[in-house]
């Protein structure tokens, strides 16, 4: 009898387990090559306003590299990753800046937390980074929240998406200024 009752427990656990969904599918697709995308994000309210994401992907080291630029094309930050086993981990971060020459300047961020996006688990994590630029010293963090499973439709056609809040805060250490915002984020089913 307490074989049974034994197996059954067993049973039920790798079933909760199993039917947990594995949101990596949900992440950045890597292919067996390095490869590089770039993405346009229109705001649906306003299309004047868009942001161009250059992705490239190395499958032998497992790391991202996202280079985010305006409408006018000029560089805003950077933003690298490694994948691992339990997600996206942020490896660098870095803003941009214009100095006195009118020149894009890099201010590198010291990274604190690093969790970007996660696999299984974890239905709230945050990553956050910390640097200083010609105004003083700032604290970045985002936190994202997951909100569950749902289809959604772009340009006509249904998708499969995992949604998330991420509410981001940016605290102006030197001048008493916090800055908070939020976004809800889909991430679509990638198709492999």
């Amino acid at each position: 009898m307490t074989k049974n009752i034994t197996l059954l427990i067993l049973i039920f656990i790798i079933s909760s387990c199993s039917a947990q969904e594995n949101l990596k599918d949900f992440y950045y697709p890597f292919s067996n090559k390095t490869e590089t995308k770039v993405y346009k994000y229109v705001d649906k309210n306003d299309s004047t306003k868009i942001e161009y994401w250059k992705v490239t992907s190395n499958p032998k080291t497992n790391e991202l590299k996202t280079v985010s630029y305006d409408s006018d094309f000029n560089i805003y930050n950077m933003f690298d990753e490694i994948i691992t086993e339990n997600g996206a981990e942020l490896t660098a971060y870095s803003d941009f800046e214009m100095n006195d020459k009118e020149e894009r300047k890099e201010i590198k961020a010291k990274v604190i937390d690093k969790d970007v996006y996660k696999w299984n688990g974890d239905k709230e994590y945050i990553y956050s980074v910390k640097y200083i630029n010609k105004y003083g010293r700032f604290d970045f963090k985002k936190k994202r929240a997951e909100s569950g499973i749902e289809n959604i439709t772009v340009n006509g056609k249904e998708y499969e998406a995992v949604k998330y809040r991420d509410d981001y805060m940016i605290l102006a250490l030197d001048h008493d200024v916090e800055q908070r915002f939020y976004q809800d984020t889909f991430y679509v089913k990638a198709s492999r």
